[in-house]
């Protein structure tokens, strides 16, 4: 009596287990994007990184502080063309300001020079995104995108003085950007998505008078670690 009782037990037990594992998968199954939602997203990433500077020419071995702020943003506009695969339109403002020393041999000896220089970066292009669900709620997706990028720097300033001549430069983007939804409703997304790999062609615009040449670059750029982080919120308009 007592093996039958066990017995039941256990094919109870194993028939429960296997009801909530396949209510698990169905409900993961069932979790997507439609086609036909259409999305709406912006990102928002700011860093600043601060570095001390040892001075010998000031006293009491004072340090000297530099300072670089960056700032981006970054809106999208996409449609569901198939079931979690979403193509769209992208741009891109960031922002870059920097202070710094330098010394300079002046007719007295080294002369120390408070630096600043600032960066504005403007960009519009395409993307493709595809999600892949691990639970109703959570998504992690995968943006390729490209287009066109333009730069501009004025010129460093010196002790606050004027700066000089500013640099132009403008050319192609692409990039990989791994990212992470979070649905706490079914229309919203919180997201956190990394700089990811970039590839940059860019061609200089010499300004008049600066005397450069015309010449073109190509390089590639990685952000993968917790200061390449931004935060971003994210609308499915539509979504079944």
């Amino acid at each position: 009596m007592l093996f039958i009782h066990l017995s039941r037990f256990l094919f109870m037990k194993n028939h429960l287990a296997g009801a909530l594992l396949l209510s698990l998968i169905g409900g993961a199954a069932q979790a997507q994007l439609s086609a036909g939602t259409k999305l709406l997203t912006g990102s928002v990433g700011y860093n600043q990184i601060k570095q001390e500077i040892d001075s010998p020419f000031l006293p009491g071995n004072q340090k000297l502080e530099a300072k670089t702020a960056l700032f981006n943003f970054n809106p999208s506009a996409g449609y569901f063309i198939a079931d979690n695969l979403a193509l769209g339109i992208s741009a891109g403002v960031g922002l870059t300001k920097s202070n710094g020393y330098n010394y300079y041999n002046g007719q007295y000896g080294p002369v120390l020079v408070f630096s600043e220089s600032k960066e504005r970066a403007l960009s519009a292009g395409a993307f493709g995104r595809y999600y892949k669900f691990v639970g109703d709620k959570v998504a992690l997706y995968g943006q390729v995108q490209g287009g066109y990028q333009n730069i501009y720097r004025p010129g460093v300033r010196y002790n606050s003085l004027p700066g000089g001549i500013g640099r132009r430069n403008e050319g192609l983007y692409a990039g990989l950007l791994p990212g992470i939804v979070f649905f706490p409703t079914n229309n919203i997304g919180l997201e956190l998505t990394l700089r990811g790999a970039a590839y940059n062609r860019l061609t200089n615009k010499p300004q008049n008078g600066s005397g450069e040449v015309k010449s073109t670059d190509t390089y590639f750029d990685f952000g993968f670690g917790l200061n390449d982080l931004n935060l971003g919120i994210s609308l499915y308009l539509g979504r079944n």
